[in-house]
């Protein structure tokens, strides 16, 4: 079954027997449509046709994800679909990917609302090329940043979500102040997640590790606990935003 999958592959590219698996993984087909629709979107130069696979990559993806939603074991409390390799084994940074049952929620709910987003954005004139380049992007974003199952590479994916977010307010934002708007969001979010990073450097001095199934066999005491609830807290406060870290 597709929920079974769990190998390791070097970071050196050498696929070795589990080749074959590559290809029909749920989450790295999930994601496959959407980076070649990213890469053809650089490519093209006809407005219509990049528009046409943005949403047609993009459709295919959802499918996907419905796909492995149907394959997903609901009675396995457990992290499925793993995929993983070691971009840094040293400092025990490997990559991996897999789902539980909140995060394919997530995952489902990303994958839904980007092909609406395409079909609201068929009327935008202002360099549509790369406004179209910068939502496949958020999209492939939140999807590694909702499948990883590392809270050091959470935290890289969910913070590059700024980048594209940052240009699309400024560029193609509706109102006289966006660049002021969109520096206020940029400063302040990334101001906030500075406390999400000391909270994951703690755990990970403290652990050894940032993966999440390592995680979950480790043991904190009370006080190691509520420095990183504070810490990961404020993070998200700021982010979502709550009252009173809203600007």
């Amino acid at each position: 079954m597709l929920s079974d999958y769990s190998f390791s592959l070097p970071f050196t590219g050498e696929v070795g027997p589990s080749m074959e698996l590559f290809f029909i993984h749920p989450l790295l087909t999930t994601l496959a449509p959407l980076v070649c629709a990213f890469i053809m979107s650089l490519l093209f130069r006809l407005v219509e046709d990049i528009r046409s696979i943005c949403l047609t990559y993009s459709t295919v993806a959802l499918a996907f994800g419905v796909l492995s939603c149907l394959s997903f074991d609901k009675a396995n409390l457990g992290f499925q679909f793993l995929y993983r390799f070691s971009p840094a084994a040293h400092y025990n940074l490997t990559f991996t990917v897999g789902v539980d049952g909140i995060s394919m929620v997530f995952l489902l709910l990303t994958l839904f609302i980007f092909p609406i987003l395409f079909l609201a954005s068929w009327s935008v004139t202002k360099a549509p090329k790369h406004f179209l380049s910068y939502l496949l992007a958020m999209e492939i974003l939140l999807v590694l940043t909702f499948s990883t199952m590392d809270l050091f590479y959470f935290y890289v994916f969910f913070e590059s979500l700024l980048i594209p977010m940052f240009i699309l307010i400024g560029v193609w934002g509706a109102r006289e102040r966006k660049i002021k708007a969109a520096y206020y969001f940029f400063l302040y979010t990334l101001f906030g997640s500075l406390f999400m990073l000391f909270g994951i450097l703690y755990l990970y001095f403290i652990t050894g590790s940032t993966n999440y199934t390592v995680l979950l066999n480790c043991v904190l005491d009370a006080e190691q606990q509520c420095v990183i609830w504070v810490c990961f807290f404020l993070a998200f406060a700021v982010k979502m935003p709550l009252f009173p870290f809203h600007i």
